[in-house]
């Protein structure tokens, strides 16, 4: 076999670079700390290094969602707390205007504190959190939830219905809300005294849509009301021979009679009340000519107002505080009054209990996951390491040995290529 000169040469040259190469890969694994330089140096290897550094990611993520999470549903929780105290006082006061020991100047004195309270439920519902979003407006974080409408009352403009509240996950299967809406925690309570009704024409009668028609709806006998709680009623008008009539029914068309068996019904008068039940209805209509009246067949509904907000219940009972009381019918009333308000601001405490119940749960679930994805995030870090990390004492002796390596391809190139025949003639 025949060897030239040049292919000595190239064999040499060959050789110092592919020792060098080494020696390089060798080098700059131990600069960086991973043995994982390209994937082509373990294929699988790089593979699981992908999925575990998407892992972790992700994972932090999920505890960057608990810090954001966290300090909103601890600030929202004190504000609960706030807003607690803040009924326990209203209720005291409640308890206080109802006893006779106590006369007008003093239950004005307890009224205007109930507004003064009323006020500071207001602010405490507007509350902001540290980056400035309204803490009850739901994903309208920007938007201030309560407002004060043209007739005094106050109004909720925030968020309401599916997706109200922003969400974050904690973990692959584990999402919290990370607020509640202001139009739950203090505006959709449930009316617990069952003596709150409204009255509302059924849809398709002839006066649904017709100018300065009112409804209104009061309590007439609070004994009555009490019997009556929470049942709806039907005033039915019928034309029998040019005379408008009404009769009362209940929901199965059944005609309702008053504790002495009499039937509830009798000639429509205009702007009259209607009583039955405890209660009383005025159907309120304009004078025109000819004159505006309901139609064979029109119907109106006496039903019991199923939510109540808790502005509403401070403003009535501030209202009935601030009425004198002279006479015996005037005490029943701020008894009905003083009834209806305690009842539906327990309802109102007890929301705000199942509210500060829920984010607890909230804030333990963070906790809890949090200590999970700390965990998570150890083991991630761990495997990944075993995976892609250098084991610097492997590398240093085989370091070292490429270098003698590299050293003794570099003195065989130079020993050979001074080789040459004519040292031999």
């Amino acid at each position: 076999m025949r060897i030239s000169t040049n292919q000595i040469f190239q064999s040499g040259v060959s050789a110092i670079q592919d020792a060098q190469s080494k020696l390089n890969k060798t080098g700059l694994q131990m600069a960086t700390g991973r043995r994982i330089l390209t994937p082509a140096d373990d294929p699988g290897g790089a593979t699981q290094v992908v999925y575990f550094n998407a892992a972790i990611k992700n994972t932090e993520q999920y505890q960057r969602n608990a810090d954001l999470a966290r300090p909103r549903l601890e600030y929202e929780e004190s504000q609960l707390v706030a807003v607690g105290n803040l009924f326990q006082r209203a209720r005291e006061l409640i308890v206080a205007g109802n006893n006779d020991t106590y006369n007008t100047e003093n239950r004005r004195y307890m009224a205007a504190e109930i507004r003064k309270l009323r006020e500071d439920l207001l602010g405490l519902a507007n509350s902001r959190d540290a980056n400035d979003e309204y803490l009850f407006a739901g994903t309208r974080s920007d938007t201030q939830p309560f407002r004060m409408g043209d007739d005094g009352q106050v109004i909720y403009v925030g968020a309401t219905g599916p997706g109200a509240v922003r969400e974050v996950d904690l973990s692959t299967n584990r999402r919290i809300a990370i607020g509640d809406t202001g139009a739950h925690v203090f505006m959709e309570i449930p009316e617990r005294s069952g003596l709150l009704t409204e009255a509302v024409f059924r849809p398709g009668n002839s006066l649904n849509g017709v100018p300065n028609v009112e409804l209104k709806n009061e309590i007439a006998n609070l004994q009555g009301a009490l019997n009556n709680a929470g049942k709806t009623f039907r005033i039915q008008f019928q034309d029998q021979g040019g005379t408008l009539m009404y009769r009362v029914l209940d929901l199965d068309g059944n005609a309702f009679k008053d504790d002495q068996g009499k039937v509830i019904g009798g000639p429509f008068i205009p702007n009259q009340p209607i009583e039955f039940a405890g209660r009383r209805v005025t159907l309120l209509l304009p004078d025109t000519i000819p004159p505006t009246l309901p139609a064979d067949g029109d119907e109106i509904l006496s039903r019991p107002i199923p939510q109540v907000s808790v502005f509403q219940t401070l403003d009535d009972i501030a209202k009935a505080l601030e009425t004198p009381v002279t006479d015996g019918q005037g005490r029943e009333q701020l008894s009905r009054a003083t009834s209806i308000a305690l009842r539906n601001l327990d309802a109102g405490l007890e929301r705000i209990n199942e509210v500060r119940t829920s984010v607890g749960l909230r804030l333990s679930a963070i906790d809890m996951h949090s200590e999970l994805n700390d965990e998570r995030l150890v083991d991630l870090n761990s495997t990944l390491s075993d995976i892609q990390d250098l084991d610097y004492a492997e590398a240093v002796s085989r370091f070292e040995l490429q270098q003698v390596v590299f050293k003794a391809a570099q003195q065989t190139y130079v020993q050979t290529s001074r080789m040459s025949l004519f040292d031999f003639l």
